[in-house]
């Protein structure tokens, strides 16, 4: 019984012990003296300014942590910070710590982070010269050799954080929110998994899984990338507000309202030449301030039957491919119920350039399908309108397939069965064929 108590007892040292030194050797670890080679560390590895505030020993999660971190932009697009924290936790090796002060980092940890992505006219993100001596900043003497073929980091992670995006020298327009990002076994020899999830600010899910690096010693622009994206009830109002990010302008006056967009998207690098492909799709989403049936009757010169001022889009697919020289659409699928059901391809230049190639198979209740009473042009037989959208994004414009409408004419015209009487191209859509026929011929007589 005493040989209990006595082991008892010796275990009740032991602890004591142990909480003392928890208890009191923070206080005789000077975590700021780190302070500066942690800012040497991560600015060499950066190229940008890194600001860390006062720092604490946390014994308990095994790290120092910082009340604030600042991480600079590249002077060429802000003054103010590119990143931005409450806190920073630095996991580090405890014992070589407390036995001879020596720092071993193997993670890091940022809590609520405020992260500014800024893009240029010109297409270039101010992420681009992060790790790169183009940045402008001022690293420290060791950044010439910052070593990345040996670095290594065992987890790095952003928890309940903002990434705000803009147009450099604008305020910005977006904010992703609930950001959380995860990135194990950094390394500069060999690609690493990364994982991201965000909230859009109208409540859209982002689900990003991707392999990233090596590292090595280059800018982010060219760090290589691969991954799937998963978006899921983003609201039509996010997506205008990036495409605004992007470059990409809506036709003038308009808007998106309404509905909601998911995508499953493939993504591969470097990020300057970074390509996204996959199937999109859009549910009940008005455009707001333009009407595409009232533009297609207005180039098919009936211009009263055109239906109010948007395009409501009641379900839209597309496969989709994003890339530096700009946006291609491919088996686009579109229901507008003032219209009918469109289907085709094209694509949105760098320059918002459009160039569609599409067919309008007319819904029998639209008003340009009573108008123009054609059943080669409706839902329910094989045939449809032949149309391409020219002109940029910001002033479309809808141009009828003259060639296309008069093989249409041409096959009305051709007996049916046993009849042997010919319908004539007359009335209402024999004045629209004449009318594009005089436009053809006035834009050729035009052209030097």
């Amino acid at each position: 019984m005493a040989k209990h108590k006595r082991a008892l007892v010796l275990i009740g040292i032991i602890v004591a012990v142990l909480v003392a030194i928890l208890v009191v050797t923070p206080f005789f670890i000077n975590a700021d003296t780190f302070r500066p080679e942690i800012e040497q560390e991560l600015g060499a590895i950066l190229h940008r300014k890194v600001e860390i505030g006062h720092l604490r020993v946390s014994l308990l999660s095994g790290s120092l942590v910082a009340n604030s971190i600042s991480i600079g932009d590249d002077p060429a697009y802000s003054r103010e910070p590119f990143l931005t924290a409450k806190s920073l936790s630095v996991g580090v090796a405890l014992w070589p710590l407390i036995r001879s002060r020596q720092l071993n980092v193997h993670s890091f940890t940022f809590d609520s982070p405020q992260v500014q992505l800024l893009r240029t006219p010109k297409g270039d993100w101010n992420f681009d010269t992060i790790g790169g001596s183009g940045s402008g900043a001022a690293p420290s003497a060791d950044a010439g050799n910052p070593a990345l073929a040996s670095f290594t980091v065992a987890r790095m992670a952003i928890s309940n954080g903002t990434i705000a995006f803009g147009r450099a020298g604008q305020p910005t327009r977006l904010a992703y929110e609930k950001v959380n990002i995860t990135a194990s076994n950094i390394s500069g020899t060999r690609a690493f998994p990364l994982t991201f999830d965000a909230r859009t600010p109208g409540g859209g899910k982002l689900n990003l899984k991707a392999n990233v690096g090596p590292i090595e010693d280059v800018e982010a622009a060219r760090l290589p990338f691969q991954g799937k994206l998963a978006v899921d009830g983003v609201p039509a109002e996010d997506v205008q507000n990036l495409l605004a990010v992007l470059g990409y302008a809506l036709p003038a006056g308009s808007a998106l309202q309404g509905g909601t967009i998911k995508a499953d998207m493939t993504l591969h690098g470097p990020f300057q030449r970074f390509v996204t492909s996959g199937p999109v799709q859009l549910s009940n989403v008005r455009l707001a301030g333009f009407s595409l049936a009232g533009e297609l009757a207005r180039a098919l010169g009936t211009a009263s039957a055109a239906n109010g001022n948007d395009t409501l889009i009641q379900v839209a697919s597309s496969d989709l491919r994003y890339a530096a020289d700009g946006l291609r659409a491919d088996n686009l699928n579109i229901v507008v119920p003032a219209l009918g059901t469109l289907t085709g391809s094209g694509t949105v230049g760098a320059n918002n350039s459009l160039n569609f190639r599409m067919v309008a198979k007319l819904a029998g209740n639209s008003g340009l399908a009573q108008l123009v009473n054609l059943p080669l042009l409706n839902q329910k037989t094989s045939g449809g309108l032949p149309f391409h959208i020219e002109g940029t994004t910001e002033h479309p414009k809808v141009v009828p397939d003259i060639q296309g409408v008069a093989g249409i004419i041409e096959k009305l015209a051709q007996p049916q069965g046993n009849q042997q009487q010919q319908q004539q191209p007359g009335g209402v859509i024999g004045g629209i064929l004449n009318n594009l026929l005089n436009k053809k011929k006035t834009q050729q007589k035009q052209q030097p």
